[in-house]
């Protein structure tokens, strides 16, 4: 699929080479990041690199899902994001396979421990509850231990506001038949605040299989969503903050046998539960946090096949998958000096699933039934760190720590960090991380039926990465140029012989990743902003075959050239209009290309001061024809449109 849309590419191109990302996106020398050292830190003095999406921000994306938001940032592919909406998005960050990079929510780890890579459903997050994201790229498995491989993404959620008693409600209607509707109360009443929303989704969706002869008539695959969130908080004297959150969602969606192969009576059902205490006691020279989560995933798939296609596995297939997952952790913020801080802590993770299937496939007479049980598809891991983090030295920054992982089937593994850089005035920073990183096998990749290997090795990382950032013309102009290496041993990869049809989860020798990274942005005049970023990404894996190393190019669904860019006018403090554009380069699954694209959207608001906001977004407007999965849809042009009010 050949990409003719070469003036789009060099405009944007053109615009990236002189400028890069929003303010409101990418987090200056002067804004403050809590997820980089698990505190408060401005950017200027830490060398990770931060990009922080605000309020206002995710406010004038209205109508997309947390996995679009995400899909425009540099360093980032969210496969699956612009599917139909029953696809669980994958993330990809710098090249690392999906499962490497940690989802926060509240600085609440979170995951699905049934899946293959771990992989958290964004859809079970809706962008109401949301406050802020805060993306943390390169590896921080020192702080934030296994999964943070490539990156830390935090999505912190919405604020409960000043009053006794605040009622907000959205409404939307859009492409494909997507009604979304929810309502909020939130408040203050002394020491006590709650938030509690309900949100619900219908959406009789598109075919998720693509039909490769356009007249096999495949049906629409629907989608139905309910999400139940509260988020509790209550102050005990001048010290101490305590908050409770929880997260249940009830998804309910369509599916297809396969790619290219559709099916009319094939449907999953995903129920998720995530709960979560955190607390806060400040003292006089810092503050001692404690995090406690317990997360319940269920996924029912049913094919009762009244309807059988040619291309069919299965008469009858179903499917339970269960995972429980639970997670304490406790840490200090201590300001040594007023120019070093210690930040260390103690975490506990336990992780099971339970895995059932009836099948009867078109290959056998008889039921066939597949069990992994919960007593024996489990593991734990203990983990202690400290980092000493120094600042503001005469413009000299530098974060040094380590991390011992005692994990119950692996013994003991330890990661380090070591991270300076360099603020020269207020304007230029200079950075460079060095550290590594620690991620175990998944539970289905150690027991799945037919395909787990109890024999796999964890996979070890150690990551480069080095920059500059600055900010020029009175904060007008924004500038951060990022290259970064990751080298992996024992990479998990999925060994299938195309003789024997023998299939496994096995480790290769080693992988390598490398790239670079521009973004910023340029306030052309007042209220009118451009933005861009520009992510390179190459790598290979090695492994060996017939006692030889054999090399191949293995960044699978990840384009090794993305662009975003994006161009916004707040033309009043009523309306707001942006034209955003994205070009993604060749792509592969396995060996398969699945060509270059590019997308142009459309977005409007206007707001009647603080009660009142209708919008509209236009999306993919020249109806491109692309796919991110290969035999499966993405979205051509689609809208939506909607109306919320606060009071």
């Amino acid at each position: 699929m050949q990409l003719k849309c070469y003036p789009f590419i060099l405009l944007t191109l053109g615009y990236t080479a002189a400028t890069a990302q929003d303010s409101s996106r990418t987090s200056q020398l002067n804004e403050v990041t809590v997820t980089a050292s698990k505190g408060p830190q401005k950017a200027g003095e830490t060398g990770k690199v931060v990009t922080i999406l605000s309020h206002e921000y995710l406010e004038q994306n209205s109508g997309k899902t947390i996995a679009s938001i995400l899909n425009q940032q540099p360093g980032l592919v969210i496969n699956g994001a612009e599917n139909n909406r029953g696809t669980t998005p994958n993330v990809y960050m710098r090249g690392a396979s999906n499962g490497n990079t940690l989802i926060l929510v509240d600085g609440l780890p979170v995951n699905d421990a049934s899946q293959i890579n771990n992989t958290f459903d964004l859809n079970f997050i809706t962008p109401d509850q949301v406050e802020r994201i805060e993306i943390l790229r390169g590896s921080q498995s020192t702080l934030y231990g296994s999964n943070a491989v490539a990156g830390v993404i935090n999505i912190i959620t919405r604020k409960t506001g000043d009053k006794k008693l605040g009622v907000g409600a959205n409404v939307s209607y859009g492409s494909y038949r997507d009604f979304q509707g929810s309502v909020n109360v939130h408040g203050n009443i002394e020491r006590f605040s709650y938030l509690v929303s309900y949100k619900h989704e219908k959406a009789r969706g598109f075919s998720d299989a693509y039909d490769s002869t356009h007249h096999a008539g495949f049906d629409n695959d629907g989608f139905r969503q309910n999400t139940l969130f509260a988020k509790l908080g209550m102050t005990a004297g001048k010290r101490w903050q305590f908050q409770y959150i929880t997260n249940w969602t009830n998804n309910r969606h369509d599916l297809d046998e396969g790619g290219f192969v559709d099916d009319k009576d094939y449907t999953g059902t995903s129920k998720y539960l995530l709960q979560g205490i955190s607390s806060e006691y400040k003292f006089k020279n810092g503050s001692w946090h404690v995090l406690a989560s317990y997360q319940h995933t269920r996924r029912d798939i049913l094919n009762d096949s009244n309807s059988v296609s040619p291309a069919a596995y299965a008469k009858f297939d179903s499917s339970i998958f269960v995972a429980k997952t639970a997670q304490v952790e406790s840490y200090v913020n201590w300001d040594l000096t007023r120019q070093i801080k210690l930040v260390g802590g103690a975490a506990f993770t336990f992780s099971n699933t339970r895995q059932f299937d009836h099948l009867l496939s078109t290959y056998s007479p008889v039921f066939q039934d597949t069990e992994l049980s919960p007593d024996s598809s489990r593991t734990n891991q203990t983990s202690v760190y400290a980092a000493l983090l120094f600042h503001n030295l005469s413009g000299f920054n530098l974060e040094l720590g380590g991390r011992l992982n005692h994990h119950s089937l692996y013994g003991n593994n330890g990661t380090f960090t070591f991270n300076p850089s360099y603020l020269i005035g207020q304007h230029h920073k200079v950075f460079v991380n060095i550290s590594s990183a620690y991620n175990v096998p998944t539970l289905y990749q150690l027991y799945a039926a037919g395909y787990g290997n109890k024999s796999l090795k964890p996979e070890n990382t150690t990551s480069y990465e080095a920059g500059y950032q600055a900010d020029l013309a009175h904060s007008r102009v924004g500038f951060r140029a990022t290259g970064f290496r990751r080298d992996t041993r024992d990479l998990v990869i999925f060994y299938f012989d195309p003789v024997t049809y023998f299939s496994q989860y096995r480790n290769a020798n080693k992988q390598k990743a490398y790239g670079v990274e521009f973004e910023g942005n340029w306030t052309i005049t007042k209220g009118l902003v451009l933005t861009a970023n520009y992510t390179y990404v190459d790598g290979k894996v090695t492994l060996q075959q017939n006692n030889k190393d054999t090399s191949y190019y293995n960044l699978y669904r990840v384009p090794k050239h993305l662009v975003n860019a994006s161009l916004g006018y707040q033309v009043n403090n009523a309306l707001f209009v942006s034209v955003t554009g994205k070009y993604a380069g060749q792509r592969f699954e396995q060996t398969k290309p699945l060509g270059d694209y590019y997308t142009l959207d459309l977005y409007g608001e206007y707001k009647f001061g603080n009660l009142l906001k209708i919008f509209a977004g236009f999306r993919n407007i020249t109806d491109y024809k692309y796919f991110d999965i290969s035999g499966y849809n993405s979205r051509r042009f689609n809208f939506n449109t909607g109306i919320s009010f606060n009071l």
